[in-house]
């Protein structure tokens, strides 16, 4: 008796975000000599200020961007960034392509970051540095280069998965589509959101010192679940973690140029500024001497 073979109809998947192509990827720590050109291209282009603040100049119209906040240049828009004397902000960028219907929403918009936008970019620069060859604070940089080894597998393909993700929330947290939401956070959100409330604890203390017992307490949970739970998410002890924040400021501060290596490691508790200098160089792969010669490059 001959088996009937049942047809299985395909669903075509609706992609209402598509991020066909990445061009470039950069994550600037310039001082306040750094000059910028003006240019047009056809890729879409996302500027994200991670500390600091800084101008961006969006046909011919001038927008100040403050610490947590984006913008989007549409394809074709005249644009250029505006550093202002004594600003020495961190600057994310990233081009791509994407003929999508949608995007028309982010076409010239200032938009604040959230929570999960932020974790998007960390996100995207972590596996953007382990997955492409991108030379520090090189502006000139138009065309990615694959690492020759030791690249993160998938790494490309999490790049794009994570900023169409990125893309899609942002239209989603301001009801562009306004759609019936079901009212439950799913458990890894609610895990996202508990790190992130550690990280905010730590932010708030960059420049002083916190033990196990306060987080705690500021927690409501145990030392334990919390180390934990945030080495799971972040890959990092919270004693590292917070190292590295500490140095992040550090070099925002020798940007400035307004102290020393001496007076940056006492405003930032550290125990001398032999340690200082040695965590420095742990973090970034440089003395602070030779990062604050590095920022110097226009």
């Amino acid at each position: 008796m001959a088996c009937k073979q049942r047809v299985v109809k395909e669903y075509d998947l609706q992609r209402s975000i598509e991020v066909t192509s990445i061009s470039s990827i950069h994550y600037f720590e310039f001082d306040d000599s750094f000059l910028d050109s003006e240019e047009a291209h056809e890729p879409w282009e996302v500027v994200y200020i991670d500390r600091g603040d800084c101008n961006v100049m969006s046909d011919g119209e001038l927008i100040h961007l403050k610490q947590g906040e984006m913008y989007f240049h549409k394809p074709y828009e005249r644009h250029m960034l505006k550093v202002d004397k004594g600003s020495t902000p961190n600057i994310f960028i990233i081009t791509f392509k994407s003929a999508s219907d949608a995007m028309r929403y982010f076409e010239k918009r200032k938009i604040v970051a959230s929570m999960t936008t932020k974790q998007h970019i960390a996100a995207i620069i972590h596996e953007a540095s382990n997955t492409f060859d991108l030379p520090f604070n090189n502006p000139k940089m138009k065309r990615l280069k694959l690492k020759p080894e030791d690249g993160l597998w998938a790494g490309q393909q999490t790049i794009v998965l994570r900023l169409e993700l990125m893309l899609i929330e942002i239209v989603r947290e301001n009801q562009y589509y306004i759609t019936n939401r079901k009212m439950f956070f799913p458990k890894d959100i609610i895990e996202d959101e508990f790190v992130l409330k550690i990280i905010g604890f730590m932010e708030d203390r960059l420049y002083g010192r916190f033990t196990m017992e306060e987080l705690s307490r500021e927690m409501n949970f145990g030392k334990t679940y919390i180390s934990r739970a945030f080495v799971k998410a972040c890959g990092y002890s919270i004693i590292d973690y917070f190292a590295k924040m500490k140095i992040n400021e550090a070099k925002r501060l020798i940007r400035e140029s307004k102290y020393n290596f001496f007076e940056i490691s006492e405003m930032l508790m550290f125990t001398n500024s032999h340690y200082f200098s040695s965590v420095f160089k742990k973090h970034t792969g440089m003395t602070p001497t030779q990062y604050k010669k590095s920022c110097r490059r226009t």
